[in-house]
């Protein structure tokens, strides 16, 4: 009966091991198993299966856009800070695509993007004919180029003006200041130079970029190198940018930000290449969270973005046309990339620019609100959910030959803030956790069973084979060779015979 208890004991210990070592063994194959499958799914080919919804999105994405209504635009022409109030959002749903995919041999993939905007009515306060008064952005753009060019006479600029017949401030539709309206000053040089010379009289902060193709970018397809997946590799035939002051600024780094590489890092800095503002720029890890029973990380682009170099030393490259001519914290300069238009960049509602709010009333910032989020899946390297927030500012200031204007003061003055943002359906969702979540899950939880119950069955074997071996002590039943006996017979994998220990 001892013997057979004894026998028991050994040969669960024995199993007991063979389950542990086939746990530990598991862990790296399963790791390396868990990485084949994410790069397999992950690399931008036409048979992996992140390839279509990088062509086509399969989340729906949006495109928000608040307007600023000048509530006293008299007393603004006079001098007065300008009061503004809020009007938004105004919706529209985003369809993007690529176009003219082409595989290059050298790892990489070109395309040409689109974006079709549809305005949802249900998602905004109100209709697109809804109107707001704003700033004269031609008016100010064509004084602000006619006077640091110098190109043009100033007594002439004057008289372009007042043949235009074009007022200061302008009280226009939400579909007219994003898809174009027809311009005084454009249609003057219509008038004038034909339409040969001036092809179109309309204005519009997005004029043109509805439906239309854009550039062409080439980024790498990750085959090769898993952590150069969707890094942008030549944006519009550039690989380093022209615009700014200093190498590292030229720099083209990153993804466009609809994907990155597998395996994110909490210290990581994650780059993203934004051609509405003409550089790179950087997130950092925030926090864990869940979106529907998924894990990922929060993202957040921090406020060194907008810090005068006063503050982050190698901003000085993005002061244009030189180190002498920085602007405030809280604004990104972009008049070198938009053909000398005085447009400034700022997170809504001068976020991280404190000390603009003094020069306007009416903006509340809340960080909560108004900063740029992303939520990453982090092994697959994936956004689950975007907002994507930027505020459009123009420079205005008194121009001696735009009437009405030498009373205002100079300022940057808030026009419209956007929210461009995505986030995971339940379809998608629950897809991701049947597809990926849980046949990862299913594999770790075998590995740390059997390396778990492999453990303990061993463990608990050999100390019930030493409590027995004490037990059969006492009543004389065995002796003193046994557990050394037994302890080897179990190393070397062996059942234990009663006649060896004679």
């Amino acid at each position: 009966m001892g013997c057979n208890k004894q026998c028991c004991l050994i040969a669960t210990a024995i199993a007991g091991l063979i389950m542990a070592i086939l746990g530990g063994v598991l862990i790296p194959i399963g790791n390396q198993l868990v990485y084949d499958g994410v790069k397999t799914d992950a690399v931008l080919t036409p048979d992996s299966v992140a390839y279509e919804a990088w062509l086509e999105p399969p989340v729906p994405v949006y495109m928000e856009y608040w307007v600023w209504d000048l509530r006293n635009p008299e007393q603004f022409k006079q001098g007065a800070v300008p009061v503004l109030e809020q009007k938004g959002p105004y919706a529209y749903r985003e369809y993007l695509a690529k176009h003219n995919v082409i595989h290059n041999p050298n790892g990489t993939i070109s395309y040409r993007p689109s974006t079709t905007y549809v305005f949802d009515r249900e998602k905004s306060v109100g209709p697109e004919s809804d109107t707001f008064t704003t700033v004269n952005l031609v008016a100010f753009t064509l004084a602000s180029f006619f006077k640091y060019t110098g190109t043009i006479p100033q007594s002439a600029v004057k008289l372009i003006h007042e043949l235009s017949k074009a007022e200061l401030t302008l009280e226009l539709s939400v579909y007219d200041i994003l898809w174009g309206y027809e311009d005084a000053y454009l249609k003057l040089f219509q008038d004038e130079l034909g339409e040969d010379v001036i092809p179109f009289t309309k204005f519009g902060l997005f004029l043109g970029t509805n439906g239309t193709q854009g550039v062409i970018w080439t980024v790498y397809d990750g085959v090769n190198d898993l952590s150069k997946l969707n890094v942008v590799n030549v944006w519009d035939g550039y690989e380093k940018l022209p615009w700014w002051t200093t190498p590292w600024a030229n720099m083209i780094n990153g993804t466009d930000g609809a994907a990155f590489h597998p395996y994110i890092q909490e210290d990581e800095l994650l780059y993203v290449y934004v051609p509405d503002i003409c550089r790179s720029g950087y997130m950092l890890f925030d926090k864990w969270t869940k979106i529907k029973g998924i894990p990922v990380a929060e993202w957040y682009v921090p406020s060194d973005l907008y810090a005068n170099p006063e503050e982050v030393p190698d901003n000085i490259g993005f002061c244009t046309p030189d180190k002498y001519s920085c602007v405030p914290t809280g604004l990104i300069n972009v008049t070198e990339c938009y053909f000398g238009a005085p447009i400034f960049f700022s997170s809504p509602h001068f976020l991280y620019g404190e000390n603009l709010l003094s020069t306007v009333e009416g903006l509340q910032p809340v960080e909560d609100e108004h900063k740029i989020y992303f939520a990453l899946e982090m092994l697959a390297g994936v956004p689950f959910e975007i907002d994507n927030r930027i505020q459009i500012n123009l420079k205005v200031e008194p121009y001696e030959f735009l009437p009405l204007s030498q009373g205002i003061n100079a300022l940057y003055y808030p026009v419209i803030w956007l929210n461009e943002s995505s986030g995971l359906d339940q379809e998608n969702a629950d897809l991701y956790l049947s597809d990926v979540i849980m046949p990862q899950r299913l594999l770790y939880a075998m590995t740390y069973i059997l390396l778990g119950a492999g453990a303990g069955m061993f463990f608990g074997a050999t100390i019930a084979l030493i409590r027995l071996r004490i037990s059969n002590k006492k009543r004389g039943g065995i002796d003193e060779q046994f557990l050394e006996d037994s302890v080897k017979q179990v190393s070397e994998n062996k059942a234990y015979d009663p006649d060896d220990a004679e």
